[in-house]
């Protein structure tokens, strides 16, 4: 406020002084026309008298033609001071009437025939502008000074103080009324914001600031209530995680409970045994392998890893890897295709695209039924390579497709062919590719497969 008041006090100071120059150039400016057009009448007088004759110049220059030049000046009007002046031999003889003159100090002025010149002063305590305009009687010894004044219209002095105060008390008291009018409001409006803050805090993920406007408050309620949901989002993820999680862990342990019950009663015949060792081996490799998973993508999620990149023939590599599965794909029937171009090396961490590889072959391998195919593909371009796994698999809906790196969603929401694995391969893979810089993408249509395709940077 006192930041506005000052401004206000300032602009008005430098307004008023650029009003008050202004209005001095348009009085002199007005009273030089006048002057100009006075002493040009008066010149063409005394011209046409010197036509005449001696004689008639010399009645000119009399009383009579004071009275004349008087005349003129009254009948040309707008200014407020008219006087006439002798000037003999270059002294101003100073008629007994005169306000002007004593009052501007021109007695000592030099007046030259045929000039205009311009002056400013005081008559009486008031500003005034002055033009004299000295008529040129074609005789150097003697000459007429026309003075034409007008009361400047100024603002000076405590009249321009005056009016500055009020009108800044005026914007002062205006100021302070919408201030205060507008920190209540806007308290009120924080006020929810910071309420609603609070329930969040205290665990009520439902809480949301209804909030209208159209200013910051309303931008900050927004961004808050857009926070508040992607946490509520959150909350809900990680519980249906966890139940999910729970329903996988419990699987296993029922079957090892089961039959290490059986075990412990002995009423399992002798050359059941290697059978049941074989389901008890099964159960608790799948076991192992979903903690193993999920303590995997809690350090991804945490960034508690690290990247060890080198230059790797990476088409050779990836090769390598999916040829490993050639044996696990003829024991279910499904043919693994391996295409790759030539990359040259790309400096990647070459565990971390195993473990991509891998993950993406397993799914593909649990999804592609009997007589299927799971094709593995490498791809080069001059900026990055490209590592695409299809299969011809059942497929996954469009409105599931944004969904489908979420923690065990395909898992829950689609019946694997062989269900095996933890069901978290598809996170760990957008997690690992995500942190070497890279993009995951899925091309999926019901009835034609999958394909997930993982691009990388050369510079990675």
């Amino acid at each position: 406020m006192a930041a506005a008041a000052l401004a206000l006090l300032v602009g008005g100071i430098v307004a008023a002084v650029l009003t008050n120059r202004q209005a001095r150039r348009d009085d002199l400016a007005e009273l030089s026309r006048q002057a100009e057009a006075i002493g040009r009448e008066a010149e063409e007088s005394i011209a046409a008298a010197r036509q005449r004759g001696d004689a008639a110049l010399r009645n000119l220059l009399n009383e009579r033609t004071v009275r004349e030049l008087l005349f003129i000046a009254t009948r040309v009007g707008g200014h407020d001071f008219v006087e006439i002046a002798a000037v003999r031999r270059g002294e101003l003889i100073v008629p007994g009437t005169s306000v002007l003159i004593p009052a501007l100090g021109l007695e000592t002025a030099e007046f030259r025939p045929g000039t205009t010149v311009e002056f400013e002063g005081e008559v009486e305590g008031q500003p005034v502008v002055v033009v004299v305009r000295t008529v040129d009687t074609g005789t150097p010894a003697f000459s007429f000074a026309v003075l034409l004044g007008r009361e400047s219209s100024l603002i000076v002095g405590i009249t321009l103080v005056r009016a500055f105060l009020v009108a800044l008390g005026a914007a002062v008291v205006v100021v302070a009324v919408l201030a205060g009018l507008l920190a209540n409001r806007l308290g009120d409006r924080l006020g929810k914001v910071s309420a609603a803050a609070e329930s969040l805090a205290g665990g009520d993920l439902g809480a949301r600031v209804a909030d209208d406007g159209a200013d910051e408050v309303a931008d900050l309620a927004d961004r808050f209530n857009e926070m508040a949901g992607r946490l509520e989002a959150a909350s809900q993820r990680e519980r249906d995680f966890l139940l999910n999680v729970g329903h996988d862990l419990r699987t296993p342990l029922t079957s090892l409970a089961g039959y290490a019950e059986t075990l412990a009663d002995g009423t399992i015949e002798p050359d059941q045994l290697p059978k049941v060792a074989a389901v008890l081996q099964r159960q608790t490799a799948r076991l192992s392998r979903l903690v193993e998973d999920l303590m995997l993508l809690s350090r991804l999620q945490a960034r508690e890893f690290t990247l060890r990149p080198e230059d790797v023939e990476l088409d050779a590599h990836v090769r390598g890897v999916a040829e490993d599965f050639l044996g696990r794909a003829a024991e279910v029937s499904v043919q693994l295709v391996i295409e790759t171009d030539p990359t040259g090396p790309v400096r990647v961490d070459p565990v971390r695209i195993a473990q991509i590889v891998s993950n993406l072959v397993e799914n593909g391998l649990r999804y592609t039924p009997e007589g299927g195919t799971v094709t593995v593909r490498v791809l080069s371009s001059p900026s990055e390579v490209g590592i695409k796994v299809g299969d011809t698999g059942p497929g996954i809906d469009p409105e599931d497709l944004p969904k489908v790196f979420d923690r065990l969603y395909v898992a829950q929401h689609y019946r694997a062919v062989r269900p095996e694995g933890s069901g978290l391969g598809l996170s760990i893979v957008k997690e690992l590719v995500t942190a070497m810089g890279g993009a995951v993408a899925v091309d999926s249509r019901p009835g034609h497969g999958t394909a997930v395709t993982v691009r990388l940077p050369r510079s990675s």
